[in-house]
């Protein structure tokens, strides 16, 4: 069971904590947050992966591990679902109209038959995330905590990139399969989308690209980066871009960098 963070959690205070729970392409994981003291004091991660052609296995294996930590029964001040998916649409709030969210959807995207719409709004950004998530997984996780906030996995990066105090700023999170770019000119976002990408090459070509959709200044623009890259890739993306740096929590760190760029989303109160 990889603990990333490991503190004496006592379980009758777990009503002051926040539990956050991350389901993507780097598998199932949760952390307890103590947001008074910007302090993590749990972080789990999953041994295994999702796998979007079998999310009932996915399912399984993430009841398995809801039912087998006692602390994941507990009562929490807040509980907040982060859910990995390219399935989604931004439309500007006042274009929104409630009850057209399949119309909607459907005409960007294929929905799978367990497909579950659910909404998001960026108020900064006056904004809202139309998405489908797997309604398997998100029933497995109502027998245990049933009353929580579901956030597409993009919901972190919309709402806080443009809270850097960088200028031009792109968001690069790359998992062997998809990766997702948003960039921010100032506190206004101007580009988001996910592309597939099996190689990491591909995901640099549409990083580069996004650079000339915005017409950034490489000299000028910070690279935040989350996923799984390796050195080398980070090392890559320096090539061209002067400053690279980890989209993370500046108040409540993690330990390592391998741990930022993978769970760092779970630090921020959504």
């Amino acid at each position: 069971m990889p603990v990333i963070v490991n503190s004496q959690l006592q379980l009758g205070k777990t009503t002051e904590y926040r539990l956050s729970i991350q389901a993507d392409l780097n598998g199932f994981s949760f952390s307890i947050v103590d947001d008074k003291l910007h302090k993590p004091l749990y972080v789990y991660a999953s041994d295994f992966t999702m796998d979007k052609e079998d999310m009932a296995l996915f399912a399984k294996k993430s009841a398995d591990v809801l039912k087998n930590t006692p602390v994941l029964k507990s009562k929490f001040r807040k509980v907040e679902i982060i859910y990995g998916t390219e399935k989604y649409l931004l439309i500007p709030s006042g274009l929104h109209t409630k009850g057209n969210e399949l119309k909607d959807l459907t005409a960007l995207h294929k929905l799978d038959e367990l497909d579950e719409i659910n909404v998001s709004e960026v108020q900064s950004e006056n904004m809202k995330i139309l998405f489908a998530a797997n309604s398997t997984l998100l029933n497995v996780i109502k027998e245990y905590q049933p009353d929580f906030k579901l956030y597409p996995s993009i919901y972190p990066y919309l709402k806080f990139l443009p809270c850097f105090p960088e200028h031009n700023k792109i968001l690069f999170h790359y998992v062997k399969g998809s990766v997702t770019i948003v960039a921010s000119e100032g506190s206004k976002i101007v580009f988001c989308n996910t592309f597939p990408a099996i190689h990491f090459n591909s995901a640099l070509y549409f990083l580069l690209l996004t650079l000339k959709e915005t017409q950034f200044n490489p000299e000028q623009t910070t690279v935040f980066t989350g996923g799984n890259i390796k050195d080398l890739e980070i090392f890559d993306i320096s090539k061209y871009f002067s400053s690279v740096k980890y989209f993370r929590n500046p108040s409540t760190p993690l330990p390592d960098q391998f741990s930022e760029m993978k769970y760092s989303s779970m630090m921020f109160e959504l």
